[in-house]
């Protein structure tokens, strides 16, 4: 082997790499993209958690030991409070109402303190006193624990709030103790919520790097062309795709479930076809996102380099891994612009929550847009082709 051969080639490479600009600046830019977004989705912790406070607490002697752990509360942003609901609401139930903005997942946590919480704080914090057994006041919880991020944080951000209390002139912590219950999540693990986001990770994935190789590959061997002097319209050829494409994300993602049930006893709680149906309409989106984009690429580096641009906000930022309340704040509206959010949130409350269309149209309505969208701007992309 020769040096200056070998130096040769590499001079032929990096030349044209050299007058392929948007390659060059892939190759600088992508690194800063990649540190960028990982370090700050790393570095983010559960912040601003909507949580409903029901407040019927009576005081005791003058001391409202509710609202000193409220005050607490609200000095940090771990927990965002959304309404406080007092005495003045117990006409219409304000305990219920809250739960009920539970069950709806329109907040993660009802935070209920009962009229007697401060009588009970006081009483037991003079049986302390005193050298007596203290009996704690309690703080109901009622909860969403289908994230076991969010939920941990809502109740570790709690417990600091009430050893974070003190009354009388030594600023004894009164005891208090917290009653959980879980309005959905019921014996739930991690590996429950994991699931639903590989799957739609693994859907996302495969339809949208496959529809890219698949066309780059068709585009360098002639295969496309040959196929548009056929009468084969265009958007038969992008709906062909999508059939295909959408039933391998099908075929991977019952897969994944099927061996998460098996082997790992994950939860299924909803109807496991509109589970399926949600992963099924990512897939064939992300099918013609791949099409799309492709199909403005001057050559197989610039269709690959969308890749890592679409995939890795996608990974980081839709909540698969860890809640979107995690996000930075100036980070987390790319979430809602991301169509893996919709099927990763739509098929966890199905899986999860037990859920069923009624509730989950909103995602499925998104799934329907960005699939119907990116179908139509990929089979107008191969009419300008032809």
């Amino acid at each position: 082997m020769r040096i200056d051969r070998t130096l040769a080639i590499s001079r032929k490479v990096l030349r044209s790499l050299k007058h392929d600009r948007r390659t060059a600046g892939f190759l600088v830019l992508m690194p800063l993209f990649m540190i960028a977004i990982f370090g700050y989705a790393f570095g983010g912790s559960v912040r601003e958690v909507p949580v409903y406070i029901v407040n019927l607490d009576e005081g005791f002697n003058g001391t409202m030991v509710s609202d000193m752990v409220i005050d607490d509360l609200r000095s940090r942003d771990v927990l965002k409070i959304v309404e406080v609901l007092g005495p003045e609401d117990l006409a219409a139930d304000p305990v219920g109402t809250s739960i009920d903005k539970v069950e709806r997942a329109e907040i993660w946590a009802a935070i209920v303190f009962d009229e007697n919480f401060s009588a009970d704080a006081m009483g037991a914090l003079a049986s302390l006193r005193a050298g007596l057994p203290a009996v704690p006041a309690s703080i109901e919880i009622h909860m969403d624990a289908t994230n076991p991020n969010v939920a941990q944080a809502v109740t570790a951000e709690l417990l600091r709030a009430v050893q974070t209390v003190t009354v009388g002139e030594w600023h004894l912590v009164p005891p208090i103790a917290l009653e959980q219950d879980l309005v959905y999540g019921e014996g739930a693990e991690f590996i429950d919520f994991f699931a639903p986001g590989v799957m739609g990770l693994a859907a996302m994935m495969v339809t949208f790097m496959l529809s890219i190789i698949s066309f780059v590959h068709e585009r360098a061997t002639g295969t496309l062309d040959r196929l548009l002097t056929t009468p084969v319209t265009e958007g038969e050829i992008v709906c062909g795709y999508a059939a295909a494409l959408g039933l391998v994300a099908l075929i991977q993602s019952t897969i994944i479930l099927s061996a998460a049930v098996l082997l790992f006893q994950v939860h299924v709680e909803g109807n496991i076809l509109l589970a399926l149906m949600i992963i099924f309409l990512l897939g064939i989106g992300n099918q013609g996102l791949g099409f799309l984009l492709s199909s403005n690429a001057k050559n197989e580096f610039q269709a690959v380099q969308f890749m890592p641009i679409v995939l890795f906000p996608s990974i980081l930022l839709a909540g698969v891994f860890w809640p979107l309340e995690a996000v930075p704040d100036f980070l987390r509206p790319v979430s809602y612009f991301i169509p893996l959010t919709y099927a990763v949130d739509g098929a966890r409350s199905v899986m999860i929550r037990g859920w069923g269309l009624g509730e989950v149209w909103f995602q499925v309505l998104v799934l329907i847009l960005f699939a119907a969208i990116m179908l139509l701007l990929s089979a107008y992309s191969l009419k300008k082709r032809r």
